[in-house]
């Protein structure tokens, strides 16, 4: 009974950020696609976080992220904390439309809020800190992101219920 109130689904949510982070940020030089795929789920685990369970400390939350996945990743603050703070103003500002979607329309919503995210912190790391992607790491993300949604969602949404 106690660990069912420490474990709400907030802090679950918030362990698997924490989780889909460090794997993130460990490189695996060998396996590289493990951490495009953890990069990948800890985007969508945020999304579905946002749509599903907004509380005013995911400014806080994208906040720290977004500083550490630049600093990790990139080794200079910019494209993921500018990215991770618009896409939650513009959630604030959109939320009582997207309160009015089917479970599909909100599935559809998080797998396309996903892709904009990728690619325009892929736009914002080429424009701030001149660093290059291709048109393959595009599509790739797009793939990845396509093969992970259904499985993810699933257990995201166990998770919330």
């Amino acid at each position: 009974m106690l660990l069912l109130r420490v474990f709400t689904p907030y802090v679950l949510f918030n362990l698997i950020l924490v989780f889909s982070f460090s794997v993130t940020v460990n490189s695996y030089v060998q396996i590289q696609n493990i951490n495009i795929i953890f990069y990948i789920i800890f985007h969508l685990t945020f999304v579905y976080f946002l749509f599903y369970q907004y509380h005013y400390s995911l400014f806080i939350i994208g906040f720290i992220y977004g500083i550490l996945l630049d600093i990790f990743l990139i080794n200079e603050i910019g494209s993921h904390l500018i990215t991770f703070l618009i896409l939650i103003l513009l959630y604030t500002q959109l939320k009582k439309y997207l309160f009015q979607l089917n479970s599909f329309q909100i599935s559809i919503t998080i797998f396309v809020t996903l892709n904009i995210i990728l690619i325009s912190e892929l736009v914002f790391a080429f424009l701030i800190n001149d660093i290059y992607f291709n048109f393959f790491q595009v599509i790739k993300y797009i793939v990845i992101s396509f093969i992970l949604l259904v499985p993810s969602l699933f257990v995201l949404n166990k998770i919330d219920n």
